[in-house]
């Protein structure tokens, strides 16, 4: 009898252990889903290894704009034809309005002959502008217009009434003040000028040595040929647009 009651308090105590070794591996097993993402850690930390997490990222697609070519008109594709037959100099010299008194370095100019055509062929200025000492009379004055429009390979503007307006097209073209009326002699005035937006340089101290100074900026890069191929174009566009061009 004391046998049995030996071994039935045997069986109680293994099955006791048995529930509270089935308990202990219930919590373990709860415990490990629930804290999983601690356990992943601590085992990558333990391993020395790291849980790989990738990163997607979205870029939106890349918009090209279209460029667009506004087709030139027909007035602008004249006057860049023409620009293109010209040499430097004459690009130059459209820049700058005149008086005859300084195209053909007279005291008062009251005809055109050889001097002025002689004149026009070296220096092919953009425009003259006359003042009332140019008209000996009205007849003597429309000769000496005509003959010096004549004299000129490429259209001028012409100024009758400089006392009035020294250019008439001063709406369209950005016109600089009278480039006489400065100290400076050695021609720089026009470059500063021009590189300040100018496009019509008006009646240099010097014309010869204005498009000197000029020709020399060109060259050394002080003026770019664009600005000059751009300025002369819109230039003869203006007297296209007003039939001086024709």
């Amino acid at each position: 009898m004391a046998n049995k009651g030996r071994h039935g308090q045997t069986s109680h105590k293994g099955l006791v252990a048995f529930i509270v070794i089935i308990f202990i591996i219930a919590i373990i097993g709860v415990g490990a889903f629930v804290f999983r993402e601690q356990v992943v850690d601590v085992y990558n930390r333990v391993l020395g290894t790291t849980t790989a997490t990738t990163v997607t990222t979205t870029t939106e697609p890349t918009t090209v704009q279209e460029t667009t070519t506004v087709p030139l008109d027909e007035n602008t594709k004249k006057a860049q034809q023409m620009v293109s037959t010209m040499d430097t100099k004459a690009k130059i010299c459209q820049l700058f309005v005149v008086t005859p008194e300084e195209l053909t370095n007279v005291d008062v100019a009251t005809v055109a002959g050889d001097t002025t055509k002689k004149k026009l062929n070296q220096f092919p200025v953009g425009g003259i502008v006359y003042f009332e000492k140019n008209k000996a009379d009205d007849d003597a004055f429309a000769d000496m217009v005509k003959k010096t429009k004549s004299f000129s390979k490429t259209p001028l503007f012409i100024m009758e009434d400089g006392k009035e307006k020294l250019f008439t097209y001063d709406t369209v073209l950005k016109v600089s003040k009278k480039l006489c009326d400065g100290k400076i002699t050695d021609g720089s005035e026009a470059v500063k000028a021009f590189n300040n937006g100018n496009q019509i340089l008006m009646m240099p101290k010097n014309l010869q040595k204005a498009v000197t100074a000029m020709t020399n900026a060109f060259e050394d890069g002080t003026i770019s040929d664009i600005a000059l191929d751009q300025t002369v174009t819109q230039i003869l566009k203006v007297k296209i647009e007003n039939k001086i061009i024709k």
